[in-house]
């Protein structure tokens, strides 16, 4: 059975990916793996906000990591239920689907899973940020279409 890698973001761009991915693998009789890469929260927060040495140095309530540490599982959840209802979207229209929740680095993590799962075909989206941005922080879709095995397709973000 052939497999598509469908690499979400949970931006407004997500419901055309995952339209898209269903148009594919519909004639191909393909099951979907759904997968969302997120950074490490608590590790943002906790570098933000120099938790790194303890709140005894820093200041920092202990309170205010609880803190952190409810807000990053309320969004985890959150994205959790996000992914397992993007796979219900895929499943009703006939379609065996799986969804995934990953933390680190999406470039990374995108085509290890891919090159895992022997993925046929990445589809993701684009944001289409500017010449600027791509320059300073990288574009995870320009990075996984550099170095993907497999082919990729890059759905275009609407325009406003």
């Amino acid at each position: 059975m052939k497999r598509i890698l469908v690499a979400v973001d949970l931006s407004k761009n997500t419901d055309t990916v995952i339209e898209q991915a269903i148009l594919l693998a519909k004639p191909l009789n393909a099951k979907v793996w759904i997968i969302h890469v997120t950074p490490d929260k608590l590790q943002t927060y906790a570098t933000a906000q120099l938790y790194t040495f303890s709140g005894v140095f820093t200041g920092a309530a202990v309170s205010d990591v609880e803190l952190a540490r409810n807000l990053c599982a309320d969004e985890y959840k959150r994205e959790h239920h996000a992914l397992l209802h993007l796979s219900e979207q895929v499943r009703r229209a006939g379609i065996e689907a799986q969804a995934n929740l990953m933390k680190g680095d999406p470039v990374e993590l995108i085509l290890k899973h891919a090159e895992d799962m022997d993925a046929c075909m990445i589809v993701m989206g684009s944001h289409g940020h500017s010449l600027l941005r791509k320059v300073l922080v990288g574009s995870v879709a320009e990075g996984v279409l550099r170095d993907s095995l497999c082919n990729v397709l890059i759905v275009p973000a609407p325009l406003d």
